[in-house]
């Protein structure tokens, strides 16, 4: 049952412009991503490379993005996140365009590396804008409503870019995402104000005035003045044990939630199921449906019941739903595995960023966040590597325990965690 409360922060969280622009943001932005998924394998391939060099333009930019996220996250503090996600767009439109024009495999390398950094930034710095910018009791819907906005775009994307590279070639998607970027970071100067945070602790280091200016703060008494190294704010931070718990299931999730997902349940359904290529991609489709249509409702039990209570359960029934992929050998059982499979993913991965919300102040929030970025970003890489080498070695059956495993250790460190969730903070507004 909804209560009036709920209800109208419901009605507020909808009817903020700025925070509508940001969904638009992350749509345009997804969906270019998804435009170039399809056809930069195969364009890396045109320029005479093998499957190995092929692959590796694809792990470029994950790799820069892990590498700098903690980066991103302290520049995000230091400019604004309004500027930090424009100018993180604007970084991935002139990538995209390079990569469209490069003349050479090596220059290909180098500039979808740089797009990267320009992805770590602008995630980083939109997610920080949202956490930082809604009340406690608004988080869990803001978030899962993020991040059904990405997965809409990356849905909808790959399907668009492969029908475009049959009439344009494989360089116009690329040509086309670097248009989207563009236009998003033109968006982000124009109509994504500071958040106006009130009633929340600071600090002095990386504070902003007007116009998301950083403001010079004089130092405290016998002090140098200068900004705290970032490597001591992750510090400070790791001292809350919950802080600690969200970067933890975050890292499970995510080995789950899109290593697995992505690497290895697309080989299961082949060698083990016996479906079809369109059948698994129909599933794998499935699976992000049912994930965008409870994003909300999970966040929504985040923000009614708290954290710790929506994830503790959440994590022990994905790791439930992880380990009945190894029984899933028929075509209905695998379609109806992979659906409960983008329901766990949606549970779980709404409570982390909340968490991090909730118990980061506010001008530190985008090292919080990019911290957080960089647990999942593990989790991603790792997930596929060790869970492929466990399949290879022992079977399917212990790959997926491995992650089912996981997923009971985030069950374990949630049920432990304190509840963070604020009671009664008043709700900032995005406009200033």
């Amino acid at each position: 049952m909804t209560t009036p409360t709920a209800a109208r922060d419901e009605a507020s969280l909808l009817r903020d412009p700025a925070f509508v622009v940001a969904l638009v943001i992350a749509v345009v932005v997804a969906l270019g991503f998804g435009l170039v998924v399809p056809v930069l394998p195969e364009y890396a391939r045109s320029f005479g490379v093998g499957l190995f060099a092929a692959s590796a333009v694809v792990a470029v930019f994950a790799g820069v993005r892990l590498v700098s996220n903690l980066f991103t996250g302290a520049l995000a503090d230091r400019i604004g996140t309004r500027r930090a996600v424009g100018w993180g767009a604007i970084v991935v439109a002139v990538s995209s365009l390079a990569v469209a024009a490069a003349p050479s495999y090596a220059a290909l390398l180098v500039v979808r590396g740089l797009g990267g950094f320009g992805s770590a930034l602008f995630f980083n710095a939109l997610i920080t804008l949202v956490i930082t910018s809604v009340s406690g009791a608004q988080r869990g819907r803001a978030v899962g409503m993020l991040q059904g906005a990405f997965l809409f775009g990356m849905a909808f994307g790959p399907t668009v870019g492969g029908l475009l590279a049959e009439p344009l070639g494989l360089r116009w998607p690329f040509a086309i995402y670097a248009v989207f970027c563009a236009a998003a970071g033109l968006v982000a100067f124009g109509f994504l104000p500071r958040p106006a945070v009130t009633g929340r602790p600071s600090h002095a280091d990386g504070a902003r005035g007007p116009d998301d200016e950083p403001v010079l703060v004089a130092p405290a008494a016998g002090g140098t003045g200068r900004s705290t190294p970032t490597w001591a704010v992750v510090r400070d931070l790791c001292r809350d044990h919950a802080f600690v718990a969200a970067l933890i299931m975050m890292a499970v999730s995510r080995w789950a939630a899109t290593g697995i997902r992505f690497s290895l349940i697309p080989l299961f359904g082949r060698e083990v199921v016996g479906a079809s290529h369109g059948v698994v991609g129909l599933a794998l489709t499935l699976a992000a449906v049912t994930h965008l249509m409870v994003a909300w409702p999970a966040g929504k039990v985040a923000d009614t019941y708290g954290r710790r209570t929506l994830a503790w359960p959440a994590y022990l029934a994905f790791a439930a739903i992880s380990l009945a992929v190894v029984w899933a050998t028929t075509v209905p059982a695998f379609v109806v595995v992979l659906a409960l499979y983008g329901i766990g993913t949606a549970f779980t991965a709404v409570t982390p960023p909340a968490v991090v919300g909730d118990v980061v102040p506010p001008d530190r929030s985008g090292v919080g966040v990019g911290t957080l970025n960089t647990a999942g970003d593990v989790g991603s890489v790792l997930g596929p590597l060790v869970c492929g080498w466990l399949a290879g070695a022992a079977g399917y059956g212990w790959a997926f325990g491995a992650s089912a495993a996981l997923l009971v250790v985030g069950a374990v460190v949630a049920f432990r965690m304190r509840e963070t969730l604020p009671r009664g903070e008043p709700a900032p507004a995005l406009a200033g």
